[in-house]
């Protein structure tokens, strides 16, 4: 009997103080949320403000001056730009005429196989081709070798064509190959010079 009141009396105690270690002054020790402090006005403190802002207003010391100034360069403007009207003209219609050569000679370039000063070699015409296509070309005396090979898409060698002096065309017989995609190449003095693409389409 006593040992059951003993361990009543311990359990008391110990719930007791654990009751106590939980509560605090301010309410549970659970509670962990800090408390905010309400700031008063006086505690506020603001840095580098001024007390009082002083604002000026723009003023131009000389105003006439400056009227003057601006008078004098906005007349002085249009008189030079009546005078300069046809010169500017004449320079927009040059600029035409040096856009339009400029255009003419990179449309003859790419109407080029191949330009220089022994020999000037045009494109396959027409392409895609269907019974024939034809290369117009102008070949300098000095120039020994010249001439067309064509290629399959596999890069198998499928005719050689020798550009004769005395001519100035050369037609490709097209009729007998079979509609795709083909490579031609110029090749001078043995070296290869230049490669295009000649399509082969037979109308049906």
């Amino acid at each position: 009997m006593k040992r059951t009141i003993l361990c009543l009396t311990i359990c008391i105690l110990f719930a007791w103080t654990g009751i106590q270690a939980q509560s605090t002054v301010n309410g549970s020790r659970l509670n962990l949320s800090p408390k905010k402090k309400s700031l008063t006005s006086g505690q506020l403190k603001f840095s580098h403000v001024p007390e009082v802002l002083n604002y000026k207003p723009l003023s131009v010391q000389k105003p006439m001056a400056l009227n003057n100034f601006y008078r004098t360069l906005l007349f002085s403007n249009t008189a030079s730009v009546e005078s300069t009207a046809v010169s500017t003209t004449e320079v927009v219609e040059k600029n035409v005429e040096k856009r339009s050569a400029g255009i003419e000679s990179t449309t003859r370039a790419e109407e080029q196989l191949y330009t220089s000063d022994k020999i000037t070699v045009s494109n396959i015409y027409p392409n895609p081709a269907s019974e024939y296509a034809e290369v117009d070309y102008t070949i300098s005396p000095d120039l020994r070798d010249a001439k067309l090979i064509v290629y399959n898409v596999l890069g198998s060698q499928m005719a050689e064509y020798p550009l004769v002096k005395n001519d100035n065309k050369l037609r490709i017989n097209t009729r007998e190959m079979s509609t795709g995609l083909y490579f031609y190449q110029l090749a001078l003095e043995g070296k290869k010079v230049a490669t295009k693409k000649m399509l082969v389409r037979h109308q049906q």
